[in-house]
């Protein structure tokens, strides 16, 4: 069951635990349980359980998203930001204020970048996908902010661009246009070139 699950995962006492959570099809209801026992989980070891925003998952966009933001203040998320991007086919402009409350409630970054049209750029190095690297730079670096501000003294970050079928390919192919473990590593020197973490927080 979840809660065994994520009792097992919590007894390995890990710096935080990231839960695909609920299904998007799930009434309120049903997904709030489960929202309760991960809160259930995390205060009675200590460790921290946050729920990633994903397709198919009960976080899967911004305005479903604020409504469990509403219900639940203490609910914590992994900010998987590009699902949202596809699912409303844009840049989300015009819900900051969601964004700014997911930006709020992030613990951790999945640092993938998506588009209008899909999940994941084809290659975060190439300049057509320049304006989608801003936006999210601009995102993580709130979350950035906001930790340095609290005086939080970790903030983990995942370089998450995956393998095919996230791998854009060549057609007629199936083969990867791209070595996505070579993108994730220039992601790494990415985010530590660009994010700005001033003096007191390194970077590892």
């Amino acid at each position: 069951t979840f809660k065994e699950e994520l009792g097992l995962a919590a007894s390995l006492k890990p710096v935080l635990i990231n839960s695909h959570t609920g299904r998007d099809y799930w009434s309120m209801d049903e997904n709030g349980r489960l929202i309760e026992i991960a809160a259930d989980i995390e205060s009675s070891t200590g460790v921290k359980i946050v729920h990633e925003t994903h397709r198919g998952r009960f976080p899967f966009c911004a305005p479903v998203s604020k409504l469990y933001f509403d219900r639940y203040p203490e609910m914590r998320i992994s900010a998987d930001l590009s699902h949202w991007v596809v699912v409303s086919e844009s840049l989300i402009e015009d819900q900051e204020q969601t964004i700014e409350t997911a930006i709020l409630r992030t613990k951790h970054i999945h640092a993938r970048v998506g588009f209008a049209e899909g999940p994941q750029i084809s290659d975060p190095r190439s300049p057509e996908w320049a304006k989608e690297m801003s936006v999210f730079t601009s995102w993580w670096q709130r979350v950035v902010d906001r930790f340095l501000e609290e005086n939080r003294p970790i903030l983990t970050i995942t370089p998450e661009f995956g393998p095919i079928p996230y791998s854009w390919t060549v057609p007629f192919t199936g083969l990867p246009m791209t070595d996505f473990f070579d993108i994730n590593v220039y992601m790494k020197d990415y985010l530590k070139n660009n994010l700005h973490t001033g003096p007191s927080y390194p970077q590892e």
